[in-house]
């Protein structure tokens, strides 16, 4: 495919002063009295996008996403490397970005529509699309310093998503917005897709990059920490950030490895170990086995639709707890939730369990899904949703079918269809043909 973006060990610095006064000092002195540390906001980051490709760019606040989107868009120089870009670039950064507060909505229409590059004829022919999607009324023709963010950012995306974009470039806009204009933005986005544009957006909303992007890239300290699928980038990110949270509770996860490997002496059966694509948990309970099972209760793998299959999960609890609820997520291949439930939805109570206990859960369904690859989560957590223990990721299995069946579910529909039979056209009378 054609290449739209191309980002070359790019770097950015900036320098940071302790005081303002040593700015002038270091200034007047020609720089022989430094004054400033250097901060790298971006650190040799290279990546190439696809024409007709959606891209998500994810990380923790500070990793470098704004300043990278910045560069993109061309409103920032990097300090070293170089962007090359195809075509017309629409770009919809921070909330003020590009537009004038003293300016009417109107006036900032045109000039950010000028500014992409679309002549006054080319801004007047989409101005009723762009006033309609962004909607708020009389308000266009007011300063735009008098605008709620909501407002605000519905005008500016009205802009950068209607002036027929080439490239799209959007840093967490949307989630200013009301469900409602949320839910038009992401419409849009699709319409923007399937017209073959690119588009790169930076968002914290995980299901929003598990619905629209074909590609995940995730950043820290200013660097691409992986670059992939987006399930499994989100994966990793999910990682990290229970890492970071794990760190100021090393103390605690010590004791509780201690615990685990005491009781699992006691209970003297071993279990092979489990493989999954993520974990997290504060360690009250373990899980140690998971199976998929068919009727007859042997694994299995392939599954044809509609087959009755068992969910089993096994874990062992490394602290005395009265509120653990077993639950399991099933999700399709590009990581949709397609169905999960848990005990405590089904109406059973484990009552309280002892520290080294060891329990078993089984979830009974018929498999009523498409065609495609699911993957199974399972969890153990308390009544009010903390974690004991999370795996993503830790069963596989395909759903096949005799019959074609289209979507994420088989709603096994029944079909009938019966003949009414042709009714003849009336003839008309030699009276009403010919008139006298």
């Amino acid at each position: 495919m054609t290449v739209a973006l191309r980002v070359e060990d790019v770097s950015k610095q900036y320098r940071i002063y302790a005081r303002p006064g040593d700015r002038l000092k270091e200034t007047l002195t020609r720089g022989r009295l430094k004054r400033h540390r250097e901060f790298w906001a971006l650190k040799d980051v290279s990546f190439e996008v696809e024409a007709g490709t959606t891209t998500g760019i994810i990380g923790p606040n500070g990793c470098g996403k704004s300043t990278l989107l910045q560069i993109i868009a061309g409103t920032l120089e990097p300090t070293v490397g170089s962007v090359w870009r195809e075509g017309r670039v629409a770009a919809l950064l921070e909330l003020g970005a590009g537009f004038d507060p003293e300016g009417t909505g109107v006036e900032n229409v045109y000039m950010n529509a000028a500014l992409m590059g679309l002549s006054r004829r080319e801004t007047e022919r989409l101005f009723p699309d762009i006033e309609r999607f962004a909607e708020i009324g009389q308000f266009i023709h007011q300063p735009v310093k008098t605008y709620s963010s909501g407002m605000f950012v519905r005008l500016a995306f009205a802009v950068a998503a209607n002036v027929e974009p080439d490239i799209l470039v959007i840093d967490e806009a949307l989630a200013v917005g009301d469900a409602v204009f949320q839910h038009r933005c992401l419409r849009r986005i699709k319409e923007i897709q399937e017209s073959g544009a690119t588009v790169l957006f930076v968002s914290h909303d995980a299901a929003a990059v598990r619905a629209l992007c074909t590609r995940a890239i995730l950043m820290s300290a200013g660097r691409v920490l992986s670059d992939g699928a987006p399930i499994e980038v989100l994966n990793h990110y999910q990682k990290t950030v229970m890492e970071r949270e794990q760190e100021y509770e090393e103390e605690a996860e010590a004791a509780a490895d201690g615990a685990r490997a005491e009781d699992g002496a006691r209970a003297g059966e071993s279990f092979a170990p489990l493989r999954y694509t993520y974990r997290h948990g504060d360690g009250t309970a373990e899980i140690v086995s998971a199976e998929l099972l068919d009727a007859a209760r042997r694994p299995v793998a392939v599954v044809e639709t509609g087959s009755p299959v068992q969910v089993r999960v096994r874990a062992r609890f490394l602290r005395e707890v009265d509120d653990a609820v077993f639950g399991f997520l099933v999700n399709d291949s590009r990581g949709v939730h397609a169905y999960g439930t848990n005990t405590k939805e089904q109406q059973v109570d484990l009552g309280v369990l002892r520290r080294g206990e060891l329990v078993e859960a089984v979830f009974a369904f018929d498999c009523w899904l498409g065609l495609d690859q699911f993957s199974v989560s399972l969890a153990v957590h308390s009544r009010d949703g903390v974690s004991y223990d999370w795996l993503d990721g830790v069963l596989f299995f395909r759903v096949t079918s005799p019959v074609l069946v289209e979507g994420i579910a088989n709603l096994n529909a029944s079909a009938t269809a019966r003949r009414l039979g042709a009714r003849a056209a009336p003839v008309a009378t030699l009276e009403e043909s010919c008139p006298t």
